[in-house]
């Protein structure tokens, strides 16, 4: 996940630095995304806060901790240690997610996924790896917090008897499959993920 994640995504200095822009221009775009993204990631853990709050206070009793292709659920759990194995998991997804960056500065070339690896290998270049990658990942961390949130959801309305059509689960997993393959399709076939050294 954590070398997958590293080559997905868009946007950087690279862009920049390589273009007609010019590597101010770049710095400049890339701290506009990584703003963007860290609003987006704040807003998505206050959505999935909200959520388990309202499931611990006027959830069911018991929630769906399994749901099986037909909507109905397979097995059930206690919702208040549920609520929290659940909070716990996504707290881990997004530590890991924050923490990349600054392992993609130590971690070796060869152990990285990303476009034209080798070619990153100066302090510049992983200074500017880290950047895309930081971008990137907070983008798909929301994601994630959103997905664990509707999941969330799914699982206390399988508590209190709602049986889903098949669909629903689709709805709620499609999207998410498809953003985070996007990242990573964009950053392989794209123009942001550039060496300098390439430019």
């Amino acid at each position: 996940m954590v070398a997958g994640a590293a080559g997905s995504g868009s946007g950087g200095p690279g862009s920049g630095g390589s273009g007609a822009g010019g590597p101010g221009s770049g710095d400049d775009r890339e701290e506009r995304r990584i703003r963007i993204a860290r609003i987006a990631l704040v807003v998505a853990l206050a959505l999935y806060g909200a959520v388990a709050l309202t499931v611990l206070v006027a959830g069911p009793e018991f929630v769906a901790g399994q749901i099986g292709p037909d909507g109905r659920p397979r097995r059930l759990d206690p919702t208040g240690p549920f609520v929290l194995v659940v909070t716990l998991t996504v707290i881990a997804f997004v530590a890991l997610f924050a923490a990349t960056p600054r392992l993609v500065l130590r971690m070796p070339l060869a152990a990285l996924n990303v476009p034209r690896r080798m070619e990153w290998d100066s302090p510049a270049g992983r200074r500017m790896l880290a950047r895309l990658v930081a971008s990137d990942l907070l983008f798909i961390a929301a994601a994630t917090v959103l997905l664990f949130a509707a999941m969330l959801v799914i699982s206390a309305l399988g508590g209190f008897g709602v049986v889903l059509p098949g669909w629903v689960m689709a709805l709620v997993l499609g999207p998410y499959f498809v953003f985070v393959l996007g990242c990573a399709i964009a950053a392989y076939r794209g123009t942001r993920y550039v060496p300098p050294a390439a430019g």
